[in-house]
């Protein structure tokens, strides 16, 4: 049976393990922690309203709406 070790003793192998590389590959490693725990957790959306009742704009709408703000705004 292999031995179990305690969650101190895991974090300190991690932390040994981090010391030893460089700047860039810390930020690889943080960014692959942040993407794993965001896949676990889900995102939430970023509009807050009922999906079923109200659909997203198109990408038309949206760009309709763009330029129309472009417009009113080019004089100014």
């Amino acid at each position: 049976m292999p031995p179990v070790s305690t969650k101190q003793e895991t974090i300190n192998a991690i932390i040994k393990e981090v010391e030893s590389l460089d700047k860039s590959e810390l930020q690889i490693l943080l960014t692959q922690l942040r993407v794993k725990k965001l896949q676990k957790t889900g995102v939430k959306p970023a509009a807050n309203y009922k999906g079923k009742k109200i659909k997203p704009p198109t990408m038309e709408q949206i760009d309709k709406w763009k330029h129309e703000s472009r417009k009113l705004y080019a004089g100014k």
